[in-house]
């Protein structure tokens, strides 16, 4: 079953949009879709009891530089699609560790019969929701099978999610998150494999072609989407660190040496000198 995205409008400064969606089919592009979206209020979600750890996603605000700005959506009846499912060889099995709380789970989302399992994907919604409010929505189940395939091409030891659903009020937060971040439609994830380089899992990303592929090597993460195929990479520049100078200390003879004090040596004095004997010769 699709995700669905339910369109709110405030029905003063969208009343031409509504009218215009009484008709049965209408295509628009995603940067349309969220710029109507960031009117919507935002929906807090009460988190559990349990005392949550401090989350940010500092590490995790990527420029997706040649994000799906200009990739048509399609809405028919107010509802937009995700991509379609599409079994990209992974076993129908999803583990994934989120690394702001800890939390696990292994989801058996897809069938031996190719069907999906609802209350599975719903785990999947669950921990990849907003890390500031909580929100869940439903995640692209293309994306879902997108994760599967690389955890089981790359050993089998589960993923680590970095981010996933992202609420516009977050996206806003992070400096230098993309203005039409795929987060916000629950099409992308950042990830980490243990055991495996990002350079290793951005390879994999590019041969199995499902999306999008963000290569970040100075942070140990990989962007993945299920968007227009695209790449790119984001480098900083290493930070110069200039060494201090040292300060050569003299050896510890010589030190040692100019700390004692001098000793004044006296001469001795040199004998009297005697008279030398002169031998005379007789005159003959």
């Amino acid at each position: 079953m699709l995700p669905l995205l339910a369109l709110a409008f405030r029905p003063a400064a969208h009343a031409q949009l509504l009218t215009t969606l009484a008709s049965a089919n209408i295509n628009y592009s995603s940067t349309t879709l969220l710029d109507q979206l960031a009117d919507m209020p935002e929906f807090v979600v009460p988190l559990s009891s349990a005392a949550q750890p401090a989350v940010t996603e500092d590490e995790v605000a990527d420029l997706e530089e040649g994000d799906d700005t200009e990739a048509d959506i399609f809405i028919s009846s107010a509802m937009a699609n995700a991509p379609e499912p599409v079994n990209l060889g992974g076993n129908g099995s999803l583990t994934l560790t989120r690394q702001d709380t800890g939390e696990k789970i292994t989801a058996r989302y897809r069938g031996k019969d190719g069907s999906y399992d609802a209350g599975e994907l719903k785990r999947i919604d669950h921990i990849m929701r907003c890390s500031l409010t909580g929100v869940e929505v439903p995640i692209a189940v293309k994306l879902v099978e997108l994760l599967d395939a690389v955890e089981d091409k790359l050993g089998r030891r589960g993923l680590t999610l970095l981010s996933g659903y992202r609420t516009l009020k977050l996206n806003r937060r992070l400096p230098g998150a993309a203005e039409h971040s795929l987060h916000m439609m629950g099409w992308a994830a950042d990830i980490k494999v243990p055991g495996y380089s990002s350079t290793k899992v951005k390879n994999l990303g590019r041969r199995l072609g499902a999306g999008g592929v963000g290569y970040y090597p100075n942070k140990g993460f990989t962007h993945l989407d299920v968007g227009k195929s695209r790449y790119w990479v984001v480098k900083r520049a290493p930070r110069r660190y200039r060494r201090p100078r040292r300060v050569k200390a003299p050896p510890a003879r010589s030190a040692a040496r100019k700390a004692e004090p001098k000793k004044t040596v006296r001469k001795k004095a040199a004998p009297p000198r005697t008279a030398s004997k002169t031998s005379t010769k007789k005159k003959s």
